[in-house]
């Protein structure tokens, strides 16, 4: 997994190439706690994401759910690769109105991802 960090405004940019899979998950879990001290807004760029698994998608999840505790927002950029949209869909992630843990209704999966 390829990793760039981009500063824009106040906003981090994590933009994530490559494979995203559980061979990767300490790395993506320690980038993402990084990005949760340091910064109050966080996009994740996942245009460039080649190969996805479960492992991913959970982290995501949790490190929302760690930001939400915070006060900070974590999004995913607009644009997905095609393997991630296709594991969100088949791996049940995609929502409708986000979960109950989610106040400020900014889930990551939440209006399907069309995009």
């Amino acid at each position: 997994m390829d990793i760039e960090t981009m500063h824009r405004s106040e906003t981090r940019v994590l933009k994530l190439e490559g494979l995203c899979t559980i061979d990767h998950a300490q790395e993506l879990k320690e980038l993402l706690m990084t990005a949760l001290k340091e910064n109050a807004w966080v996009t994740a760029d996942l245009q460039g994401v080649t190969e996805v698994d479960l492992s991913c998608l959970q982290l995501l999840c949790a490190a929302h759910r760690a930001f939400l505790a915070e006060n900070k927002e974590l999004a995913i950029r607009d644009k997905r690769s095609g393997a991630f949209r296709r594991l969100v869909r088949e791996a049940g992630f995609e929502r409708t109105l986000g979960c109950h843990n989610d106040p400020m209704k900014s889930c990551l999966w939440k209006g399907g991802l069309e995009q």
